[in-house]
């Protein structure tokens, strides 16, 4: 898959839909064993979206557990957007988990490594903010550079047109704590970078 494809595909995971249906309790937990039974056999997207339901409070975690075991689970079998989600509920603090920016950065990294957008601006605004320790600026701005990337080929979407804007101003936050030469080396591994292989 290319760059593009993947990036735009990501944008559209059904997974992380925010609009949902209303609740329907008796096929929320029909789906719900399904989605279990598939999670422990390994299916990530299973394990992701298992998670969105406990998320969602529509299955009670009493039967299912957290949302972030589920969702860690699907990021430990290679579902990218189940690594976002849990970035997403360390970041804020939810489903389960006390706020940890550093747990974040680390879930972020791993779903950015597949080039899903939304964990490459939320990790670059880590950097950008000074949230996580044992921080290289030059890393955060390779992100930058690389969401750039991303969000040019999908100008027409609200996220993608904020990070060409650098709305949040987090390029120009990166680019004043380095050198040129640090900028040069950023945009170098930035142009040297490809998505990690789905597993």
């Amino acid at each position: 898959m290319t760059f593009r494809r993947l990036v735009m595909a990501l944008l559209l995971v059904p997974g992380l839909a925010t609009g949902a249906a209303a609740p329907d309790p008796a096929a929320d937990e029909s789906a719900a064993r399904t989605l279990y039974q598939r999670a422990e056999k390994g299916d990530g997207d299973a394990a992701l979206r298992l998670g969105n339901l406990l998320a969602r409070e529509r299955i009670p975690a009493a039967r299912y557990g957290r949302a972030i075991d589920w969702y860690r689970k699907g990021c430990g079998l290679g579902d990218i957007s189940a690594c976002h989600n849990a970035g997403v509920s360390y970041q804020h603090g939810r489903n389960g988990v006390q706020r940890n920016d550093n747990e974040a950065a680390q879930y972020y990294l791993q779903a950015a490594d597949g080039a899903f957008i939304n964990s490459i601006v939320n990790l670059v605004g880590l950097y950008a903010e000074e949230r996580i320790s044992g921080l290289d600026h030059r890393d955060g701005l390779k992100w930058q550079y690389i969401a750039e990337r991303a969000a040019a080929q999908c100008p027409e979407n609200p996220l993608c047109r904020s990070v060409l804007e650098d709305r949040r101003g987090h390029r120009a936050k990166l680019e004043a704590r380095l050198s040129a030469n640090d900028r040069r080396e950023a945009r170098r591994l930035a142009g040297e970078w490809r998505p990690a292989q789905a597993k």
